[in-house]
C-alpha cells in the first residue's frame, strides 16, 4: 500500500534574530562636523550635496552684516559738518558773555536756529523717516537757509562778540553740510549722489 507524497513540512514562523541597536561613539568635536556623502564634496557655508565654488571676483574673504550700508566720505562729512554746526549754534546762542546770553534777544528765533542745524542732517538720516534722496537734500537746504536769515538778523549786527563767533562757525558748518550733501538735482532730474573727493 502506498502513501500519497506529502509536501515538505511548514516550519513554524521563527523571527530573525537582530542585534540591539548600538550607536557608535563618536568624539564631540568630530559628531558636530560629519555629514552624510552625496557624491559632490562641501564646505562650510554650503548646503550639504552642493559642490564647492569659487569664491566671486574681488572677494576679501569676509561678509558683509545683513542690511549694512557702506558709509561714503560724503556722508562721513555731511554728519560731521551737521554735527558741528549743532553745536555751534547751541553753543553761542547758550554760553553767557557779559553777563548774558543770547536767548535774552533773539527767544524763540534761536529755536528756529537749532531745528535749522538740526535739518542739515537730513540727506544723512532722512533715510529712517522714509525720506527719499532728493526730499532729504531739500530738506537741508530749508535748514540752511533758516541758519542763514538766523546769522543776518541776530548775529551779524554783533558779530565782534566771541559767540558770534561760534555761532558763524556752526551756521558756515551746516550751509557747507547743505552744499555737499547727496541728493541734489542736477540739470538731468536725477539726483546726484554727492561731490566725490
Amino acid at each position: 500500500m502506498t502513501h500519497p507524497q506529502q509536501g515538505p513540512i511548514a516550519q513554524p514562523h521563527q523571527p530573525q534574530y537582530q542585534p540591539p541597536y548600538q550607536p557608535q561613539y563618536q568624539e564631540p568635536h568630530q559628531a558636530a562636523y560629519q555629514a552624510p556623502y552625496q557624491g559632490t564634496p562641501t564646505q562650510p557655508g554650503y548646503p550639504v550635496g552642493q559642490p564647492m565654488q569659487p569664491p566671486p571676483a574681488g572677494w576679501t574673504g569676509a561678509y558683509a552684516a545683513t542690511g549694512a550700508q557702506p558709509v561714503s566720505r560724503t556722508s562721513a562729512l555731511v554728519w560731521t559738518l551737521g554735527l558741528v554746526s549743532i553745536l555751534g549754534v547751541v553753543l553761542g546762542i547758550s554760553l553767557k558773555e557779559d553777563g548774558a546770553n543770547a536767548w535774552h534777544s533773539v527767544h524763540a528765533w534761536g529755536g528756529l536756529a537749532i531745528a535749522g542745524a538740526v535739518l542739515t542732517l537730513a540727506p544723512v538720516a532722512g533715510h529712517s523717516f522714509g525720506m527719499t534722496a532728493a526730499r532729504a537734500w531739500q530738506t537741508a537746504v530749508v535748514g540752511a537757509g533758516a541758519l542763514v536769515l538766523y546769522w543776518v538778523l541776530f548775529v551779524l549786527p554783533s558779530v565782534g562778540s566771541n559767540t558770534s563767533l561760534l555761532t558763524t562757525i556752526g551756521v558756515a558748518a551746516g550751509a557747507v553740510a547743505a552744499w555737499v550733501a547727496p541728493g541734489k538735482s542736477p540739470a538731468g532730474g536725477q539726483p546726484s549722489a554727492g561731490h566725490t573727493w
